[in-house]
C-alpha cells in the first residue's frame, strides 16, 4: 500500500516537473532524438571556356603576289632590238633585276651638266630609274608584284598605256612580259600641279619610246 502510494506521488511529481525518466518492470521510455538535417551543397560548376575561333577573312582585302615573267620573250625582243643605248650599264643573267628592264631609248637630256644626273637602282621586286629634267623629273619603275582585290582573283592588267593625271604631274602605266611598269612625271617650279607641265599626248609619247634595255 505504501509502495503504491510512493510510486503515485513520484509520477505526479515528474508530470509536474517534466524532467523524470520513468521505469516500470525493467522497461525504459527514452526520448527519441531527431538527427540534424543534412544540407547538401551542389557541386560548383566549372566556368565555361570559350574556344578561340579562327578570324574570318576580310572581304575585299588586297592580296599581293609575284607574277610569272616571260623571260624568253624578253630575251628575244632584246636580241632583235637595235635601240639599246641607255644612260646605264644594265647587268644581265642572275645579277639582273627580277623583271625585264624598260628604259628610254637614248640618253636623256638633263637640266644642266652640273645638275642632278640620271640614276638607276635595282630593287628586290624590280628596278627604279630617275631622270631629272628642266620642266619635270621622270621616274620609270618596274615590278613583279601584282596586287589583286581578293585572294585568288587576277588583277586587271594590259599592255595598253593608261594615262592618269596626278596632284604633282602625270603617270602612265602598262604591263609587259608579266611585269608592271609605271612612268611618272613630277612637275618642277612653284605653283605647278597636275598635268600643267606636261600634256597627255606628250606623256604617252615618252612612255611609248621606252624599250627593253636588259634582262636575265
Amino acid at each position: 500500500m505504501v509502495d503504491r502510494l510512493g510510486v503515485a506521488l513520484a509520477a505526479a511529481l515528474c508530470v509536474t516537473v517534466g524532467a523524470c525518466d520513468l521505469k516500470w518492470g525493467g522497461s525504459e521510455t527514452e526520448q527519441a532524438e531527431t538527427p540534424p538535417a543534412t544540407i547538401e551543397t551542389p557541386p560548383a560548376q566549372e566556368p565555361e571556356t570559350e574556344t578561340a575561333s579562327d578570324p574570318e577573312p576580310v572581304e575585299g582585302a588586297a592580296v599581293s603576289q609575284n607574277s610569272q615573267i616571260d623571260w624568253e620573250a624578253a630575251r628575244r625582243d632584246l636580241a632583235s632590238s637595235n635601240e639599246r643605248s641607255t644612260s646605264f650599264n644594265i647587268q644581265s643573267g642572275s645579277s639582273a633585276p627580277p623583271v625585264p628592264v624598260l628604259l628610254p631609248s637614248g640618253p636623256v637630256r638633263t637640266a644642266s651638266a652640273d645638275g642632278p644626273q640620271p640614276q638607276f637602282r635595282p630593287t628586290p621586286d624590280g628596278y627604279y630609274a630617275f631622270y631629272p629634267g628642266q620642266d619635270y623629273t621622270m621616274t620609270v619603275n618596274g615590278t613583279n608584284v601584282v596586287t589583286s582585290a581578293e585572294s585568288g582573283s587576277t588583277a586587271t592588267r594590259s599592255e595598253n598605256l593608261r594615262y592618269v593625271e596626278t596632284t604633282t604631274g602625270a603617270m602612265v602605266s602598262f604591263s609587259r612580259y608579266g611585269a608592271d611598269y609605271m612612268v611618272e612625271f613630277e612637275c618642277l617650279g612653284s605653283g605647278e600641279e597636275g598635268g600643267s607641265c606636261i600634256s597627255e599626248e606628250e606623256a604617252l609619247s615618252v612612255a611609248e619610246e621606252i624599250v627593253i634595255s636588259g634582262t636575265q
